[in-house]
């Protein structure tokens, strides 16, 4: 969001039509820690203040965030959404399988917000139950966020059994090659590039149901929802999953057609341009 706020000071007293895009409402927002709290205050007083101007436009990726920002005090017929940046669904393509043992990819930085110590805890789970099911950790902490794993834990990951961490991967292709199950348990998202990447190569998904998550991960549909920080849930999900293929295979046929019908950045690129079209003959008419 730095770059939005960065924007629209930049632009004060200039008289040009703004567009403000969030792509998530970030770490002050999901935190609850003093330090968070006292942040928070102070981002919402700077997004109020900026984008409750005439000339702010705001672009959201889900329903929950538009919420947040009418709860600003910003006009409704300011704030539209689009839903995040879309996938190459020509590039991303359905895959098969790959042989057991049953193999759960996450995607991300490797962030407390956004659930990892949580499937950690939940694979110490399925060990303890005797389910062999892998975990790939695939990302990079993010040492700028507060949330960020401290590379001693990142450490210890690597020594247990069954977990893989990946870093960062270059072609995101080979993560669900070898993964059955895409799993992201986040407490907050905007609309999360991973899971809709992984729902376009035809990957089943876990994921959390808060904002961003379940836009994609639609529970019953193509995916299992369970409550965020709730290891035991989460393990509980992933061993359902493992155990049914057939579930999985009809999650990943349903999930790759939400791709192609309302994710494809075919899709989202021309809704872009539309907005900007539009934004643009707004300037025009306030100000010839």
């Amino acid at each position: 969001m730095c770059a939005a706020y960065i924007g629209s000071i930049a632009s004060l007293g200039l008289g040009i039509q703004t567009l403000n895009a969030l792509a998530g409402l970030g770490f002050v927002f999901t935190s609850r820690t003093p330090k968070a709290l006292v942040a928070g205050f102070i981002v919402r007083q700077l997004m109020r203040f900026l984008l409750t101007r005439r000339d702010a436009a705001v672009l959201v990726q889900n329903e929950d965030d538009r919420a947040a920002i009418a709860a600003l005090g910003v006009p409704s017929e300011h704030v539209f959404m689009i839903a995040g940046s879309g996938v190459d669904a020509d590039q991303l393509t359905p895959m098969p399988e790959p042989p057991e043992p049953i193999t759960v990819g996450f995607v991300g930085r490797l962030l407390d917000d956004k659930g990892v110590r949580t499937l950690v805890a939940a694979h110490d789970v399925l060990e303890w139950r005797g389910r062999p099911i892998r975990l790939l950790l695939a990302g990079e902490p993010d040492p700028a966020n507060p949330a960020s794993i401290a590379p001693e834990e990142i450490t210890a990951w690597k020594q247990r059994t069954g977990v893989e961490v990946l870093g960062h991967v270059a072609d995101i292709r080979t993560v669900w090659a070898r993964s059955h199950i895409a799993v992201l348990p986040s407490r907050r998202e905007g609309l999360p590039k991973s899971l809709l990447e992984a729902a376009a190569c035809g990957r089943a998904i876990v994921a959390t149901d808060v904002p961003g998550c379940r836009v994609i991960a639609r529970d019953g549909v193509n995916a299992l929802l369970v409550p965020p920080d709730d290891p035991n849930a989460l393990a509980d999900a992933i061993d359902h999953l493992a155990r049914d293929p057939s579930l999985r295979g009809n999650f990943a046929i349903a999930g790759r057609r939400l791709v192609e019908e309302e994710f494809s950045s075919a899709r989202i690129g021309g809704e872009i341009v539309a907005l900007y079209d539009y934004l643009l003959a707004k300037q025009r008419v306030l100000r010839p």
